[in-house]
């Protein structure tokens, strides 16, 4: 597959995920580095960069093919990057950021110049510029661009429109409010919109119809995947006692793992097996403030927080896990859904309307309101031997037909290769 026009990936969540130390890319993150490194395979074309939010401009990345095969980004480690909002409106608050961070951007640029100055500055002046990063950051990009006079072609995947719901800006939260306008910022000077689900498609229909966010242009949407690639790192963690059910970044709120404690807390008082639950992700303070209150005390020896996984031990996880449990109330995906059973595990989800998309009949559904439900579930697939391995089966049977990073590299360059060419 060749480009007929430039093609400018920007990598910088990649980068701000070295930033932080962080063990995995996880999320986003995932996103933007597994697309890339088909991207990179799929057509040499491609240029990879970064953005520099301290000296407001592009940086292109370099790769190589690795020993397997694979592509291997040169993305500079420990650059310290921190990113602020610029983009605050008018009037004395904006003014006062504007000040508070000025002090933020000037540490980035002692980093960018002690740590990345090896990178090579990309004018960015025609072709497409596609990203896959939080609409915050993208903004700040956008920005730089136009500043610039370039005419390259904006297109933002977008992953999800979760703070909108339930009247959030109603409530004047800065960060929903501040997310709504970064939206309508970026519909506004999209050339093509692309999306992470049919789902989030529609969501984007339904709140532009309702007057919240603009009416887009070209919308096109490239569901993400199944595949849960390999890690290379050796093995840190030692597997929990069998059986034990798995939960991947959930936490209090949307991501409902209130409802999954309840569960176990039922099967408890029913004199039924309670099997473990694995908590894996980021460390979170209010989480296990709330797993130490009393009435959990029952099942509180159940409860086993893995911290950070990386991503050799995620895939050991998933493996020989009961199930998967996914209980969030709205997601614009759902990695962790596909990924169980792409490493052939169940995968027991909320009705969440995007998990049918992810999971469709290999998925068991509940209702993220009934515990009782949800306990039911877990039960049967830990007693019923049979049900266990036939639902194994079919997940196994099915592997062929399952989404892979490849996949979505082909409908994203595929997309961008269909759009017209630039305005006058």
């Amino acid at each position: 597959m060749t480009s007929r026009t430039p093609i400018y990936y920007d990598l910088t969540e990649a980068l701000l995920s070295a930033s932080a130390k962080r063990v995995q890319y996880y999320g986003i993150a995932r996103v933007v580095i597994e697309t890339a490194k088909q991207a990179a395979l799929l057509d040499p074309q491609v240029r990879f960069v970064v953005y520099s939010f301290g000296k407001k401009a592009f940086y292109e990345i370099a790769w190589v093919k690795s020993a397997d095969g694979g592509a291997d980004f040169q993305i500079p480690k420990d650059v310290g990057q921190r990113w602020v909002r610029t983009h605050f409106g008018v009037g004395i608050v904006g003014l006062l950021m504007r000040l508070v961070n000025a002090s933020v951007e000037r540490r980035n640029l002692r980093a960018w110049d002690e740590r990345a100055s090896g990178l090579k500055k990309v004018e960015i002046n025609d072709g497409v510029f596609v990203s896959a990063a939080r609409p915050k950051m993208i903004v700040d990009m956008v920005d730089t661009l136009k500043r610039s006079g370039s005419k390259a072609r904006i297109v933002p995947l977008v992953h999800d429109f979760m703070p909108l719901h339930n009247g959030a800006t109603k409530r004047f939260r800065r960060f929903d409010r501040n997310f709504l306008n970064d939206n309508r910022y970026l519909i506004v000077r999209s050339d093509l919109i692309l999306t992470n689900s049919e789902f989030t498609r529609e969501e984007l229909d339904r709140f532009a119809a309702s007057g919240m966010l603009p009416k887009p242009g070209p919308v096109t949407a490239i569901p993400l995947v199944h595949e849960c690639p390999l890690g290379v790192e050796p093995a840190e963690i030692d597997l929990p006692p069998s059986p034990y059910l798995l939960t991947v970044g959930l936490n209090l709120g949307r991501k409902n793992v209130e409802i999954v404690l309840n569960a176990l807390l039922l099967l408890a008082s029913q004199g039924k097996s309670v099997p473990h639950v694995v908590l894996a992700g980021a460390h979170r303070k209010r989480l296990k403030r709330y797993v130490g209150r009393a009435e959990l005390q029952p099942i509180r020896e159940r409860i086993v927080f893995v911290n950070n996984p990386n991503q050799t031990d995620l895939v050991r996880l998933y493996k020989n896990a009961l199930a998967l449990v996914i209980p969030s109330r709205i997601e614009g995906w759902g990695l962790p859904a596909g990924e169980a059973l792409w490493c052939g595990t169940p995968a027991l989800c909320s009705t969440a309307p995007v998990f049918h998309e992810v999971c469709g009949d290999l998925g068991i559904y509940f209702d993220p309101d009934d515990p009782e439900m949800l306990a039911g579930q877990i039960a049967r697939l830990n007693e019923d031997e049979a049900y266990r391995e036939g639902l194994r089966h079919r997940i196994a049977d099915a592997k062929p037909q399952l989404r892979t990073w490849k996949t979505v590299a082909v409908e994203m360059l595929a997309a961008l290769s269909a759009m017209p060419e630039a305005r006058s």
